[in-house]
């Protein structure tokens, strides 16, 4: 049986050793080296994803300021947003009715004050207005009221809202109605709306 010398074997064994312990000590360093790099990667990422989102978020927020703002054009431009217009008001009444052509209109336009209705609260900085104005109408039906708000609601882009109307027939019902003169007396309260955005 030969022996082994282990004269002969100690230095590579030792060399051996060496290179195992700098190729474990290598392998260790390569697995931090790749978990530190993995780590940012993942930081580098989410810092991405991140940036991507708030990128979106400025765009839709870009459009849609964009929006609001054509609209508030828009509406200041129709008189809703400012101060109240009350002469294209009754400009908007005057030709309305030349096309419709009642027997007789007539109205009064009071102060304006502010705009209240159950449940509605406007926004701080933003003061919501209405400037009452009572309508009598002279009609020859009763289709003629209708017909003259409804008008009047397309003929101008300014909101308004109708608080009450009311009916009374002119004569006795037995009476033919006339094609010409008033039968009946209509009357309406109706309010323009203004903003006052500060």
């Amino acid at each position: 049986m030969n022996k082994i010398d282990w004269s002969y074997l100690k230095r590579p064994l030792i060399m051996l050793g060496v290179a195992t312990l700098i190729a474990a000590a290598l392998v260790a360093l390569g697995y931090q080296y790749e978990k530190s790099q993995n780590e940012q990667y993942q930081q580098a990422l989410s810092t991405l994803k991140s940036t991507h989102s708030q990128y979106r978020t400025i765009v839709n927020d870009i459009d849609l300021l964009e929006q609001y703002r054509n609209l508030f054009t828009e509406y200041k431009a129709s008189g809703l947003v400012g101060e109240e217009r009350r002469l294209i008001w009754i400009e908007s009444l005057e030709d309305t009715n030349e096309v419709l052509r009642l027997p007789t209109l007539t109205y009064n336009l009071y102060p304006q004050e502010d705009f209240e209705r159950p449940k509605f609260k406007a926004k701080s900085g933003v003061a919501v207005k209405s400037s009452p104005m009572d309508l009598t109408m002279g009609l020859l039906h009763e289709e003629d009221m209708f017909v003259l708000l409804e008008s009047l609601r397309e003929s101008i882009k300014t909101l308004f809202t109708v608080d009450s109307c009311s009916m009374l027939r002119q004569s006795g019902i037995e009476r033919s109605l006339s094609t010409k003169a008033t039968n009946l007396v209509g009357k309406c309260t109706i309010r323009w709306v203004t903003i006052d955005a500060k």
